[in-house]
């Protein structure tokens, strides 16, 4: 015999030679035994693929049982409370807010144009070109004294933009430059500007005043034969200062 059991309900039945799945259905509508129960035979759990899987012998003890749900409302408990709670914390907590009083400030250095010097360029000739000053630097005065406020170091760096024309008018070009402050007196290294090498870097550190100047201070070339388009001989250079340090 078979003992089987669902809650209040039991019974010894002659159900050996059965499977768990159909003592489930024989006993589903007298005992109201629900699909969602679960089965345990002779104490351990069997999964509801396995039941018909698994047959019933004698002194077999078979219980049906649904999941206990105490255990979810315990955890929902918690998880709400943890929410209130929460909530309680977040909405009660002590805070503040501070609005920094920053004083804004134009580009930390001006590039201006300044009066580029001029020369002339003769086919299948050898030359020296002109000297003079390409770029006028200003540090920004922050607004008052001294002239310069800010004091940081810089880098300069000069970049032909047109190289694929001047192949047409010039074999070699070559532009030595320098970085020149208000005393007359180069500061950073002497960089060479050419068609080969068509971007160069000077940096140098602020020791008197500004304004400074990017300077053409020598240089010569050597031209292919006359007859080239117009304004190949025209270098095109770009200036752009980066800052290198803080002020």
């Amino acid at each position: 015999m078979v003992e089987i059991r669902y809650g209040e309900r039991y019974e010894m039945a002659d159900l050996a030679g059965k499977s768990v799945a159909q003592a489930r259905e024989q006993y589903k509508p007298e005992f109201g035994i629900p699909d969602k129960a679960q089965a345990s035979l002779n104490g351990k759990g069997i999964g509801k693929k396995h039941e018909p899987m698994t047959a019933l012998g004698d002194d077999d003890s078979l219980t049906f049982a649904e999941k206990s749900r105490k255990g979810l409302f315990f955890i929902g408990a918690i998880l709400l409370a943890l929410a209130i709670t929460g909530g309680i914390f977040a909405y009660g907590a002590t805070a503040d807010i501070v609005d920094l009083d920053l004083t804004a400030q134009s580009d930390f250095a001006a590039v201006e144009v300044a009066s580029p010097p001029s020369w002339n360029v003769y086919g299948s000739y050898k030359g020296q070109v002109g000297t003079g000053t390409l770029f006028t630097i200003t540090p920004d005065d922050g607004g008052g004294v001294p002239a310069n406020a800010w004091t940081g170091d810089m880098s300069v760096i000069l970049t032909i933009t047109n190289a694929h024309d001047l192949v047409a008018a010039y074999r070699i070009l070559v532009l030595e430059i320098e970085v020149w402050d208000l005393a007359d007196t180069s500061i950073g290294t002497t960089e060479y500007l050419t068609m080969g090498v068509g971007e160069i870097s000077i940096e140098f550190t602020q020791l008197t005043a500004g304004p400074y100047t990017v300077e053409i201070t020598d240089g010569f070339y050597i031209t292919h034969r006359g007859g080239w388009t117009a304004n190949a001989e025209d270098p095109s250079i770009f200036c752009q200062v980066l800052q290198r340090s803080a002020p």
